[in-house]
């Protein structure tokens, strides 16, 4: 037997989740669709788009664990 407590969080549980799901016009969409959001298409584009980050970011490897480009460890 599910007491009345738990019959009520099962409840708020199942409304937050039918709550997540939305609908999204096709004039929405374009804010969705962002080509930063987009994997590259080839291992050279990849390539390219670590080397930009890299040197956004003021150093190497910055795209892995441990430190970052301050030089402070």
């Amino acid at each position: 037997m599910i007491g009345a407590r738990s019959a009520a969080l099962i409840g708020l549980l199942g409304a937050a989740l039918l709550g997540a799901c939305a609908r999204v016009r096709p004039h929405e969409r374009q804010l969705l669709a962002h080509p930063a959001l987009a994997q590259p298409a080839s291992r050279e584009q990849h390539a390219a788009h670590q080397h930009v980050y890299q040197i956004r970011e003021g150093s190497e490897g910055a795209a892995g664990a441990g430190g970052g480009g301050c030089g402070c460890n």
